[in-house]
């Protein structure tokens, strides 16, 4: 292989296939570079400018409560690379894997504390929010895990946003084209994948450039999202959530197949889309894209892209308590149209930055890279042009 190419090793997850490398693989730059699987053997023999390790080690029993090795699989490419990138999509703000930092030349992730001296404290449950459940409401977890701060705080200087869950594909796909979607990404096959991808992308920014008439909208909530399968402190805003609307007769909760709460979201007036593992979901902009009220809890804390959550300008903030939660989904429910600056905005926002895309993937290389734009980016621009 090229030792000017740009390498993205990545373990072929769901979210990895359909939405961290979904700006790669639709931006005119997805040429300069090539993706493999950790898996691979090639992993081991290609060298060159710069390597993105994305989700290496989910999943991975290999390197499971390993230390040791995860650093000597970094510290193997710093030998054969310029420069190790890690882009880290993980669920939370808060889960940063201080460890790798003094091994890597930059680590961007999808969300970010605005405060990084919050990455100085050390966080129950590895999150701000379950830390703060751990705190407040005596939470604890059966299986504990706390996120130490950094040895070095001055490699809190290597941190960088990349995008969020908002780039990929909506609506989120059947079983059948996912799993179709990974293993071709899987194979090699990005270029296989790109126009179906593209497609999307222009659908969606349509989809977000029709009007929204929440007059006709069903005055109703949706809030229909389970806790079961999640640790005691990142489900307990969801089950608080969950108990505080239980006699609120506007709120939609419960399972449902996914065509019907795909349908229930383009019906109802607003929904509420509380935490899971980390604070971004997917709910989030299938809100928007419905043209429905975003009821979410606070989320000024966190600095992200694309950047749909400004206080009462693009969502609605209900607090960690849950204490306004009522207030705010009545409100909703009683009269949406009042809503409708939100609503426009949200689309406004979350439209604009997918059409600055392919400048947010220019900035991303140039960047992570290290190269100069008069040297391999040159004609990277041309194709963007």
């Amino acid at each position: 292989m090229l030792k000017k190419s740009i390498y993205v090793i990545h373990s072929g997850s769901t979210i990895e296939s359909l939405y961290t490398l979904f700006p790669f693989i639709i931006s005119p730059f997805n040429h300069l570079l090539a993706y493999l699987h950790v898996d691979s053997k090639e992993v081991y023999r290609i060298y060159g400018q710069c390597v993105i390790l994305v989700r290496v080690f989910k999943g991975n029993e290999l390197y499971k409560n390993n230390e040791t090795k995860k650093r000597e699989f970094i510290a193997h490419f710093k030998k054969r690379f310029d420069r190790v990138i890690i882009l880290d999509d993980g669920a939370g703000g808060d889960s940063l894997h201080v460890e790798y930092l003094d091994l890597v030349n930059l680590y961007y992730k999808g969300k970010l504390f605005h405060d990084r001296d919050n990455y100085l404290k050390p966080m129950y449950g590895r999150q701000l929010f379950t830390n703060y459940y751990h705190e407040h409401f005596r939470i604890n977890d059966h299986a504990v895990k706390m996120r130490e701060a950094p040895a070095h705080p001055e490699l809190l200087d290597k941190l960088r946003i990349s995008w969020n869950l908002g780039y990929g594909i909506y609506p989120l796909p059947r079983k059948t084209l996912t799993k179709l979607a990974k293993e071709t990404i899987k194979l090699g096959g990005v270029r296989l994948l790109r126009p179906w991808f593209i497609s999307n992308h222009k659908k969606l920014m349509d989809v977000l450039d029709k009007p929204v008439d929440l007059a006709n909208k069903l005055k109703k909530v949706q809030a229909r999202f389970g806790k079961n399968a999640l640790p005691e402190t990142v489900r307990h805003q969801r089950y608080l959530f969950l108990e505080k609307c239980r006699k609120c007769a506007v709120v939609l909760s419960g399972a449902v197949s996914p065509k019907a709460y795909n349908k229930e979201m383009e019906q109802v007036a607003g929904v509420l889309s509380p935490f899971g593992w980390g604070e971004i979901c997917f709910r989030d902009f299938e809100a928007i894209i419905n043209g429905a009220i975003l009821i979410k809890p606070d989320m000024s804390h966190l600095e992200t892209w694309p950047d749909i959550y400004k206080n009462g300008k693009t969502y609605l903030p209900v607090d960690w308590n849950g204490d306004n939660l009522i207030d705010v989904i009545n409100s909703v429910s009683n009269n949406p149209e009042q809503y409708i600056d939100i609503v426009e905005n949200s689309r406004k926002v979350y439209r604009n930055a997918l059409r600055s895309l392919d400048n947010k993937v220019a900035e991303f290389l140039i960047e992570a890279t290290a190269m100069k734009v008069e040297d391999d980016l040159l004609y990277v621009e041309h194709a963007a042009s």
